[in-house]
């Protein structure tokens, strides 16, 4: 359907704001502050942004520069 929202690019560039925020701050006292599960959640969502980006750099993203995704063009 074109023209239909998914909600997968914010998803994305949320995702990489929280890896993000997560490396700057440490965030040492996120399981005291919400709960063990929760914490849990972050850690493995740092794990998948770490991936992501090994796989592209700039995810959803049209760049040149390697590692290349699918939407990417790699140079000649």
């Amino acid at each position: 359907m074109a023209g239909s929202k998914t909600g997968t690019p914010t998803i994305i560039k949320l995702s990489r704001r929280i890896c993000k925020l997560k490396a700057l701050w440490g965030a040492s006292d996120l399981q005291a502050k919400t709960s063990p599960g929760f914490k849990t959640a972050v850690d493995a969502l740092v794990v998948a942004c770490l991936a992501f980006e090994a796989l592209d750099d700039y995810p959803a993203e049209i760049d040149a520069t390697d590692p290349y995704g699918p939407e990417d063009l790699p140079p000649p």
